[in-house]
């Protein structure tokens, strides 16, 4: 998982971002929800700090009715927000939507690091495609993302499996929903994965295997390989976007996105069927 990961992790060392705070409390979610919902509940409503990034694990939650865990994101939230309103004022809220505004207004005129970016938004506006179009491309992943996480829990709990691989995928797909996802939160992707490990070696091919692993060294390595040669070319202080850097990191993770599903798809089949009760009438 390092060697996978480690492309990622020194590209959130080099940048200074907070992935790997983001990655650990999505670990504390998982790791807590079995048997420590409160805890658990706790990471995720700390998640508040980036909450597109915990639409997956929130789904998770209530597709397996943690209800603790759920009431106890949700206090945390509230309490927070509450503390922060008190703290600082009513005017803090008129900033988020501002800012929310203007994160909106940078992302539909490409004015953020795009190459950097590792969401299909990402991918498909630096290939061309009109903003909008790339924003409802964003919001088909984003729902193919969230019916991975249920594909993965429902058949859990038919046959009674270990939730570890659902877990994983929910927190795969945590990545893969915004359109403002960059390569430093690929860490709670390595969380994702190092759950699934145990059973995706027998629901996955050594090739398909091959084939996730290698995404996720692209997705982590490309900005970062992109980055000097621009550098060197134009300059310390050039502007990647001024050239074209293609988004590949978003096309590898809407490739990852589809071989999960697949792997999912392949697991709900292998669900055995409920024994057939013999007729009291023979």
């Amino acid at each position: 998982m390092l060697v996978i990961l480690f492309p990622a992790l020194a590209i959130t060392i080099g940048c200074g971002q907070n992935g790997f705070l983001t990655g650990a409390l999505i670990g504390l979610v998982c790791l807590n929800v079995e048997r420590r919902q409160v805890l658990s509940g706790l990471a995720l409503g700390a998640m508040v700090i980036k909450p597109h990034l915990a639409i997956a694990a929130g789904l998770y939650l209530l597709a397996t009715r943690r209800w603790a865990a759920l009431a106890t994101a949700a206090t945390a939230v509230l309490a927070s927000s509450l503390f922060c309103t008190l703290l600082f004022g009513w005017q803090i809220w008129t900033a988020w939507f501002g800012a929310i505004r203007e994160s909106a207004s940078y992302l539909e005129q490409g004015f953020y690091p795009l190459f950097r970016m590792i969401s299909a938004y990402a991918a498909l506006y630096k290939s061309g495609v009109p903003a909008a179009l790339a924003f409802w491309g964003q919001v088909t992943v984003a729902g193919l993302a969230l019916l991975a996480v249920l594909l993965g829990v429902f058949p859990s709990a038919a046959r009674g499996a270990s939730s570890a691989f659902a877990l994983g995928a929910a927190a795969m797909v945590s990545v893969m929903i915004s359109p403002y996802a960059y390569d430093y939160d690929l860490p709670m992707l390595g969380i994702g994965l190092a759950l699934m490990l145990p059973e995706l070696a027998k629901l996955a091919s050594p090739r398909e295997r091959g084939v996730i692993y290698g995404l996720i060294l692209l997705a982590g390595a490309y900005g970062l390989l992109q980055s000097a040669p621009l550098g060197v070319q134009f300059g310390q202080k050039a502007n990647p976007d001024e050239h074209f850097a293609p988004a590949i990191a978003g096309v590898a993770m809407m490739a990852l996105l589809a071989l999960l599903l697949k792997i999912l798809w392949r697991r709900t089949q292998s669900v055995p069927a409920p024994p057939q009760v013999a007729s009291v009438m023979e």
